[in-house]
């Protein structure tokens, strides 16, 4: 906390200043400030994202091209395992290589001319072939200097490396020529089915035949072919620099992230550049150097222009914020002034007409705000003098005197007649209504004392109307801890006994339903009695009198007093079919 308040205690005087200026000096400072620091991050953000963006687009670029220059070299290079593997097939061929042949023995003629032919042959069909020789261990056939020669003339290093392949492989190897550099590939030659190697096949290619295919590939970039030990084989270079990768990164740094085909960053020849490297199924390998400052330019001549152009759209702004910050003062000011008026309770705002933006807008509000305000004063007293009259009349309809003197008259009777049980049991049922419905004064009571109330009035009257009518329950308990006007069933109840009952001795059936609607509740009273007819359904709808819906009138306006108007009581009802009745009103705890 310490620290903090010695962080601030500086900034004080200067927040002092702030706060104490002009409105419009501060909208002109913090525009500044807002325009120029987001600015400044956004360009400096947008260097960063484009540089990224560049380097990982000729990352991806590179790699297909190094996927699709991988492809045609090891498509190359298999042509030649294919004809290395029809000379190996020609079994005519091996047997001329491993006949014994004797001092002037004529077959020796033979075995050349099929030689000749067969080798000129598959040279004349492959241009690119500079040289087809076979070194054969066989010292009777004799060595005609060019497609037959001795073993002995093949170093001893390319004899080991062919002979560890078994003749299941193809090896290959570079070689300098005095015709320039030249690719010299070679295979064991042995018999299939004795694994005995009787020569060694090598095909002469130029290192041309490689170059050819990544020489259209090296715009803004170089590109090395190498072998497995990393000797330099081609590159888009005709005169490299370096005749091993490995002199690329010395000391063997970020080996690894190159063998797992990762970029690099490191310094080549002093300038920054990205490494990428491939290894083809033969263990040869592509490494592409990129010159990472090529890229750079790129973005930052990109961050120079969107600059330049946020540059010149903050001075725009700057002199079109000096020019409404003045115009917006001087509403401001007259806002002010009437909002001090309302403050001092006077609701009779003067404002001019402000356009239709913000202000003007606020001024509108403004206005009919106050107005609003005046009018929510006098509906307000008017609604409490409402309620006060609706509650007096709730109390009048909850202590009916009809309905308590019918009460008492037949615990009268049933105690004249000696019925004490059933005499005690209607007393108790009417001091719980009673107790229920009083409920020390309060408006509103939850659902479930309401159903307990008009289940106390119900058996009040089965006593009296024993066997005239049955009511069922039908309620969601999940809805039962929400709160509602109280005695908004009982008027119901009745009317369904005092004036829907029909016939005495089928009675009448009654459903009291508990429902949700959306966010609102929905208690349901719905008889099978003889329905109301349509000129007291239209009595009902207007003014009501005391036989004409009074108690439907009641709830319906005590409910609107209560929630507002799109909540109330609806009739429904059909003559001899019956009558439903329909109390909406809100989720209120």
């Amino acid at each position: 906390m310490r620290i903090a308040k010695s962080f601030y205690r500086p900034l004080r005087p200067f927040y002092a200043k702030l706060v104490n200026r002009r409105y419009r000096s501060k909208l002109f400072l913090v525009f500044l400030l807002v325009t120029i620091v987001p600015v400044s991050f956004l360009v400096a953000y947008a260097y960063h994202a484009i540089k990224d963006q560049l380097v990982r687009q000729a990352v991806d670029n590179v790699g297909g091209t190094m996927a699709q220059l991988d492809n045609n070299i090891e498509n190359k290079l298999d042509l030649y395992a294919q004809i290395s593997t029809l000379i190996y097939l020609d079994t005519e061929l091996r047997n001329y290589l491993v006949n014994p042949y004797k001092k002037n023995d004529v077959y020796v003629l033979d075995a050349f001319d099929y030689i000749n032919k067969s080798l000129y042959k598959i040279m004349a069909m492959n241009p690119n072939l500079k040289a087809i020789t076979i070194y054969s261990d066989n010292e009777s056939l004799n060595s005609d200097g060019f497609f037959i020669k001795h073993m002995e003339d093949l170093p001893q290093t390319l004899r080991d490396r062919s002979f560890q392949a078994e003749g299941r492989l193809t090896s290959f190897y570079q070689n300098d020529s005095a015709d320039g550099k030249v690719i010299l590939l070679a295979r064991s030659l042995n018999y299939l089915s004795l694994n005995y190697p009787y020569g060694i096949l090598t095909m002469e290619i130029s290192d041309w035949e490689l170059y050819s295919l990544i020489e259209k590939e090296n715009k803004n970039k170089t590109i090395y072919v190498a072998d497995e030990n990393g000797d330099v084989i081609t590159s888009s270079v005709r005169q490299p620099a370096y005749r091993n990768v490995a002199e690329l990164l010395p000391g063997g740094a970020h080996a690894d992230a190159l063998n797992a085909g990762r970029p690099v960053y490191a310094k080549i020849g002093g300038e920054p550049s990205i490494l990428v490297e491939k290894r083809l199924s033969n263990g040869w390998r592509t490494v592409v150097v990129l010159p990472y400052d090529e890229l750079i330019d790129q973005a930052s001549d990109a961050s120079r222009r969107m600059l330049l152009i946020s540059l010149a759209c903050i001075a725009v702004a700057v002199v079109l914020i000096y020019g409404t910050s003045q115009l917006m003062t001087k509403r401001f000011e007259s806002l002010l002034q009437q909002i001090r008026k309302v403050e001092r309770g006077h609701f009779d705002v003067d404002l001019r007409r402000m356009g239709t933006d913000e202000v003007g807008q606020l001024s509108f509000a403004l206005k009919k705000m106050a107005v609003t305000i005046q009018e929510l004063i006098n509906d307000v007293y008017k609604k409490e003098i409402a309620q006060k009259e609706a509650e007096m009349d709730s109390l009048q309809a909850q202590i009916s005197p009809h309905f308590l003197y019918n009460t008492l008259a037949s615990i009268s009777a049933l105690a004249v007649a000696g019925d004490t049980r059933q005499s005690h049991r209607m007393a108790d049922d009417l001091a719980r209504f009673y107790r229920i419905s009083l409920s020390k004064g309060k408006k509103s009571i939850p659902i479930e004392q309401e159903l307990r109330l008009t289940e106390h009035y119900l058996a009040i009257q089965k006593v009296r109307f024993e066997g005239l009518f049955d009511v069922r329950f039908v309620l969601d308990e999940s809805l039962l801890h929400y709160t509602t006007p109280k005695l908004i069933l009982q008027p119901f109840l009745e009317n369904c006994i005092n004036h829907a009952m029909w016939d005495e001795e089928k009675g009448i059936g009654i459903v009291i339903r508990l429902t949700a609607d959306g966010g609102d509740l929905v208690l349901a009273v719905i008889d099978d009695g003889m329905g109301i007819p349509r000129d007291v359904m239209e009595r009902m709808r207007d003014k009501p009198d005391q036989s004409a819906g009074y108690g439907i009138y009641n709830v319906h306006k005590r409910i609107q007093l209560a929630f507002g108007e799109r909540y109330g009581v609806r009739v429904y009802s059909r003559l001899g079919i019956g009558t439903s009745v329909h109390i909406r009103m809100p989720m209120t705890r």
